[in-house]
């Protein structure tokens, strides 16, 4: 009797052992995404939702379907200052494919990018106080007689990144939106959004992060084959590279973060 009441002890103690490294390591097996809530409209302006009363049930939990997941869109805000790369791939014909490196840095409306396509060339970016500065560099070489500005239209920060603007989302007809839902999308709660342009055979995938407003991944598919997708890396907030990041060839500084 003895011994079976040691084992019992001993593998309740190992089952103790087993959970606590799989907490430490971050693995929870039973993870479920988090219910999503959003600001409750029948707050008046003087009181504000605070973060902590979210989790404190202050919000109106939102179940994600084709008819509300344009008004959860909308209540989405993007981080003011951030870095990240994305990685931007365009597949066509037998297997053929092209993938373009894009890093971002944006601080304050100020959004600069440096892409590396596949011919090696590097394209530089800088959108910001509704005008755009274009440069490139080749095997390191700045060519600055190719320095190209220009006034800003409202979508070059999008454009330039090699990125769909998911706020065109909000844009649609109910009757284009064929799926949506919350779930978790490279360890982030996102919201997910399945689009169909019918008139131009095109289907449209967007996860936006719920943490951060930004765009996690995208997909574009033409007759079945999937021409487009891309996929962001961590983000990083506040930005890093404030030294640089808005600066011109020529040492001009247009925009000093922080």
């Amino acid at each position: 009797m003895e011994d079976r009441k040691r084992t019992i002890l001993a593998v309740i103690i190992a089952l103790v052992l087993v959970a606590a490294l799989l907490y430490s390591f971050g693995l929870n097996l039973f993870a479920k995404t988090p219910p999503l809530e959003l600001a409750d409209p029948s707050r008046t302006d003087n009181q504000p939702t605070a973060s902590s009363d979210l989790s404190e049930g202050a919000g109106i939990p939102v179940e994600v379907t084709s008819e509300t997941v344009q008004s959860v869109i909308a209540s989405l805000s993007r981080y003011e200052s951030y870095y990240r790369s994305l990685i931007v791939s365009y597949f066509w014909g037998d297997n053929e494919s092209a993938a373009r490196i894009v890093q971002i840095w944006e601080d304050g409306g100020w959004t600069r990018t440096k892409t590396l396509l596949s011919s090696g060339t590097t394209e530089n970016a800088i959108t910001g106080n509704k005008r755009v500065w274009i440069w490139y560099d080749d095997d390191s070489e700045t060519l600055t007689d190719a320095l190209y500005e220009g006034p800003d239209d409202g979508g070059l920060s999008d454009r330039m990144q090699y990125i769909p603007s998911y706020e065109d989302v909000l844009k649609l007809e109910t009757a284009q939106i064929t799926q949506a839902d919350y779930l978790e999308y490279a360890g982030q709660p996102c919201i997910y959004v399945e689009a169909e342009n019918q008139q131009l055979g095109y289907l449209y995938r967007y996860w936006i992060s719920v943490v951060n407003g930004l765009l996690t991944a995208a997909e574009i598919e033409k007759g079945g084959v999937v021409v487009y997708r891309m996929e962001s890396g961590e983000v990083i907030s506040p930005m890093t590279g404030q030294g640089e990041a808005f600066t011109l060839p020529d040492g001009s500084v247009l925009h000093k973060a922080g």
